[in-house]
């Protein structure tokens, strides 16, 4: 379990938190973020945490009306089999949006703090054309489309696609005429794609096809096996690597909605799903330090998942209304395997799944509707041991009342310093991924940069800012000073007082196409004395940056990767030639 505090907290939006951002100004550089190795046979100050578990939970009764008017008392919940006490509990209305006044930011500044503050829920809709035939993804758009054609004004929701890559179409918004504009711009990719890595009924025909011919032929047994046993790999390679690109989109989507107070309703449109969070899910454990991650991050940011089947009911002659919202008992073992995987994924996340239907649009919007109205309950477990484990949680009503509870069903145990998997420290970066063009804006380390034409601009032959050998002239130089919030690091404070930390800085340019101009980045170690953290706290930790960019529209994506909590901040900002001076 990772960072899992009461609601007030867990939003990371507070008075205090916006007013240390906003009071940065930019001073000289301080010298404490060193690229130089940390001292050696320093020891640190252990710290003992109080763990706070939240449990949203979905009141429903007879046709899905949500419940609402409980209280406290009503709910009891146990971890393992254990009573728990509930410290805090809230109900949640679907209020309308609160926004915090910010003041506007001088010329060439620019913050990654998140503006849209959510009062309860939003929503996130993630169309998945990896794991989604062509054909079946022309049907899901098609009802995407006609849900927000329709959409009544209030919610807010966020649109993002996953193909050879996650990608953001629109960030959380109320309007549903800049939804459909988005989702419908030929420019956002939201039209059918070819996923390589699903294969078609063609492929999968083709495969058999080549083994009963080498039957008929009468092959040797050891070549009709060796056959089937490169098909058999090269289908678990398709597989894995759908696993795990689908897995980094969810972690991704969990960092951007880290910033939002409440519950995140994360509808997930595909055509398979390949993938479930928690233990028992059938998942072959080779994903277990992603998955635990994964879950991890679900957790702490209060995500549900709704699974939508993206694969409609045209040409099943067989199914009637007696159907909708069932497993399918007669359909293939793979479209039944889906079914299950997307029930038990709804459940351990405290979502709905939809299936077996042609009304897609409808699940939406009762998707929305939900996840809109719920109960917050907070506990310390009782079991206060982080010991990797899972712990199964279990929410009950007391009294009578036919009710139907959705939750989330256990959390890791783990402690914080043991949360980045093996998978993740032997990754080239972990930031790369979330500096990808089109992607958000995240907001887990807020800070503020100011970009600004550098006062010396590079001559022919001088040498480049940046690691792109390639770049060619004329060239303008920009420079960049980050200031960013010391308390959204990750410092260990040794036996000598000092703090202790590490980050990365990335900075990245982009042509109006997306394609990579030139790079920046750099590992740095952080040791501060007390006096000046204190001092930081009020203004921001400094670092500056320089980087050449040929003429013309470009777009830099900076961003900020604390190396001890696996936590990030991104920004992107687009140049503007007439003000950057």
């Amino acid at each position: 379990m990772r960072n899992l505090r009461p609601q007030v907290d867990n939003t990371r939006n507070g008075h205090l938190r916006s007013s240390c951002l906003l009071g940065f100004v930019l001073f000289a550089p301080w010298c404490c973020a060193q690229d130089t190795p940390e001292a050696a046979g320093q020891s640190a100050v252990i710290k003992s945490e109080v763990r706070i578990v939240l449990v949203d939970v979905v009141v429903t009764q007879g046709k899905g009306e949500p419940v609402a008017g409980l209280h406290q008392g009503d709910f009891q919940v146990n971890e393992d089999g254990r009573p728990q006490t509930v410290s805090f509990f809230e109900e949640h209305k679907n209020l309308p949006v609160s926004r915090v006044p910010l003041p506007p930011m001088p010329p060439n500044y620019f913050s990654n703090f998140p503006v849209p503050q959510t009062a309860d829920s939003i929503n996130v809709l993630l169309l998945d054309t990896l794991n989604t035939r062509a054909i079946d993804q022309v049907y899901a758009r098609e009802q995407m489309i006609k849900y927000m054609e329709t959409m009544e004004a209030g919610p807010r929701l966020a649109i993002f696609t996953l193909g050879s890559r996650l990608r953001m179409v629109k960030g959380v918004t109320s309007n549903s005429v800049q939804l459909l504009t988005a989702f419908t711009d030929k420019n956002t990719d939201t039209g059918p794609q070819y996923s390589n890595l699903l294969p078609s009924d063609t492929q999968k025909g083709a495969d058999q096809a080549v083994v009963a011919s080498m039957v008929r032929s009468k092959a040797s047994p050891e070549a009709i096996a060796a056959v089937r046993e490169f098909q058999s790999d090269h289908a678990a390679y398709l597989v894995d690597s759908r696993i795990k690109m689908t897995l980094q989109a969810f972690q991704q989507i969990s960092r951007y909605l880290s910033s939002f107070k409440g519950r995140k309703n994360l509808m997930w449109v595909s055509g398979s799903f390949p993938v479930s969070i928690f233990p028992d899910s059938g998942v072959k454990r080779q994903y277990q330090g992603e998955l635990q991650q994964t879950a991890d991050m679900l957790t702490a940011g209060q995500v549900a998942v709704y699974p939508i089947s993206a694969v409609g009911m045209a040409g099943w002659s067989y199914l009637d209304s007696d159907h909708l919202g069932k497993p399918v008992r007669e359909d293939s073992d793979e479209r039944a395997s889906d079914q299950i995987a997307m029930e038990t994924l709804a459940q351990e996340t405290g979502g709905k799944a939809f299936y077996n239907t042609n009304g897609l649009d409808q699940a939406l919007a009762e998707s929305m509707k939900n996840g809109a109205m719920y109960y917050t309950l907070a506990y310390a477990p009782s079991d206060a041991q982080l010991d990797g484990k899972f712990r199964r949680i279990q929410v009950k009503m007391r009294g009578a009342g036919e009710y139907k509870l959705a939750y989330r069903r256990g959390y890791y145990a783990e402690n914080a310093k043991s949360g980045e998997t093996a998978e993740a420290k032997a990754a080239a970066d972990p930031l790369v991924p979330l500096m990808n063009f089109g992607m958000p804006d995240f907001s887990e380390i807020l800070y503020k940069v100011q970009v600004v034409l550098a006062k010396h601009q590079p001559s022919a032959n001088e040498a480049r800012a940046g690691s792109n050998p390639e770049l060619k002239g004329p060239l303008e130089r920009y420079s960049l000073d980050f200031a960013i919030a010391v308390q959204d690091l990750k410092l260990e404070t040794g036996a000598d007082g000092l703090r202790r930390g590490g980050m990365e800085v990335q900075v990245i340019a982009y042509d109006r196409n997306g394609k990579p101009l030139n790079l920046v980045r750099k590992k740095s170690d952080i040791v501060l004395p007390a006096k000046v953290y204190a001092e930081l706290e009020g203004f921001g930790l400094q670092v500056h940056k320089e980087i050449d960019v040929p003429p013309g529209e470009v777009y830099l994506r900076t961003g900020v990767y604390d190396l001890n909590s696996s936590k990030a901040g991104t920004l992107g900002v687009a140049l503007n030639r007439g003000s950057a001076e």
